[in-house]
């Protein structure tokens, strides 16, 4: 026979479940209407057009669900602010936006846990953060928001999961996705504007990241490979 929960632990798991359970059912809400709005080039360039002041609170929001819900197109959100608002403000929106979106994501699975959490991620990827976070720490934090193209959607749910304390993690996590944010409005003004300055910014921030990733993952015996191929670690 199952021995039953004490009181408190049950409470716990039915708040986390139905937290999760309104996470779900306001997702499911409003995803197709937001899909539409991010895939549809020229219905989000009309809503980022609008007054500066509602497309700015737009894009913010938009970045921060990006973050949580990976599916959205978070380059092309930092295209368009570029085009749009520019490198600096677009930038500034963006960083706000994705930030805030990489907070509520770690507090999110710190608060909901983990069983809960594997009914909507796949577990062998969380299962590998979970490995290389016990063995490099913030350093693999850094390491992959500065890279692209890595599981760092995961990562960020891993890290809530994880013993390390959120607030270094969230600093070195911020720190690191501001490169990307700035690449990607670099190149939303060079669309708009051509002048290949923004063009060379974008290139040269690229291969900075790149470079402090692989300085720091030889410093850190983190083989980068590791960090896009499921079979390994």
């Amino acid at each position: 026979m199952f021995r039953a929960l004490p009181r408190g632990p049950r409470v716990g798991l039915w708040l986390r479940g139905a937290g999760l359970t309104a996470l779900a059912a306001g997702g499911l809400l409003l995803f197709p209407h937001l899909w539409t709005l991010v895939t549809d080039r020229e219905q989000l360039e009309a809503w980022l057009a609008a007054p500066r002041t509602m497309g700015a609170l737009l894009l913010i929001g938009l970045n921060a669900l990006q973050v949580i819900v990976a599916p959205l197109p978070g380059a092309l959100l930092g295209w368009i602010s570029g085009y749009w608002f520019g490198p600096w403000w677009g930038s500034l929106f963006t960083w706000i936006g994705v930030s805030l979106g990489n907070g509520l994501t770690m507090a999110f699975a710190r608060i909901l846990g983990r069983p809960l959490l594997l009914a909507g991620l796949p577990a062998h990827r969380l299962e590998r953060m979970d490995r290389l976070l016990q063995r490099y720490g913030l350093s693999l934090v850094l390491i992959v928001f500065l890279l692209p193209l890595t599981p760092d959607d995961v990562l960020a749910w891993a890290v809530g999961l994880s013993p390390l304390p959120l607030g270094p993690a969230f600093a070195v996590s911020t720190l690191a996705r501001l490169v990307h944010v700035l690449i990607t409005n670099a190149v939303g003004a060079y669309l708009r504007s051509g002048d290949p300055l923004w063009l060379g910014m974008a290139a040269s921030l690229s291969l900075g990241a790149l470079a402090l990733a692989w300085r720091l993952s030889t410093a850190a015996r983190l083989p980068l490979s590791t960090l896009y191929d499921d079979r390994l670690a």
